[in-house]
């Protein structure tokens, strides 16, 4: 990696991640950084001329992909961190309270809420000199207190809710340290990737997105922000939703 501005695709081995870096490739303005846990997903978008890290997200990994970006004085322009689970192997959703389990509420908060803090404590020292850095995050528009009619998924809903309480405590943050930054918790739609595959079902067609339509969806939203020091909370239309 080298030069100033970057575009940065953190879980580029998602649908979503992938469909991004596609579409930014082909505008080929900005260097892209695509990081990745596996080798599968950055042999995938290794052919679209971006830049590859692999990155098994722990702490001292992210760190020292920081101290990389700090040592190439790297300017983020765009930050993207598109992880997130619903389920795996073992559990799903829970529908109940005599469904929780507490090994499977941890592997959902880590994925979901703890793994993306980690990377915006990790990057705080760039995002911090960057000139106007836009930075969003793939929460969900279930993690609304406000919004949650149905009750149910209770680990998906508290781990999105609490990612956008520590969103929130960032873009404070990040006011103080470059007003110029803004961070963006964003609801991408019902997406057709695995996540959302077991219950599409009960998704009309025209409001399951393909991850292309998702990441151009995505992209306006983005370009769209205006630094105001407050965390916005938006759908895939733009429109707000209720915290």
């Amino acid at each position: 990696m080298s030069g100033n501005s970057l575009d940065m695709v953190i879980g580029a081995g998602s649908a979503i991640g992938h469909a991004l870096i596609e579409r930014w490739s082909r505008e080929g303005a900005t260097p892209i950084l695509a990081v990745a846990r596996s080798v599968e997903a950055m042999a995938a978008v290794e052919p679209l001329g971006v830049q590859t890290q692999q990155c098994d997200y722990c702490e001292a990994a992210l760190s020292a992909l920081a101290a990389q970006l700090q040592e190439q004085s790297a300017d983020i322009t765009r930050l993207v961190i598109c992880n997130g689970v619903l389920q795996g192997e073992g559990y799903r959703p829970e529908r109940a309270l005599n469904q929780l389990e507490t090994s499977a509420m941890e592997q959902v908060f880590e994925v979901n809420t703890f793994l993306p803090m980690r990377v915006l404590a990790s990057l705080a020292p760039v995002l911090k000199r960057s000139a106007a850095p836009r930075i969003a995050v793939l929460s969900a528009r279930v993690g609304s207190i406000g919004d949650n009619g149905l009750g149910g998924w209770y680990s998906y809903r508290g781990s999105k809710a609490a990612l956008n309480m520590m969103l929130r405590c960032a873009a404070l943050e990040m006011r103080r340290v470059n007003p110029a930054a803004k961070i963006m918790a964003y609801h991408p739609g019902t997406v057709d990737t695995p996540l959302s595959k077991p219950f599409q079902d009960n998704v009309a067609p025209e409001k399951l997105f393909s991850p292309a339509r998702a990441a151009g969806a995505l992209d306006t939203v983005l370009s769209g922000l205006k630094a105001d020091g407050e965390l916005s909370y938006l759908d895939w239309r733009g429109e707000t939703i209720p915290w």
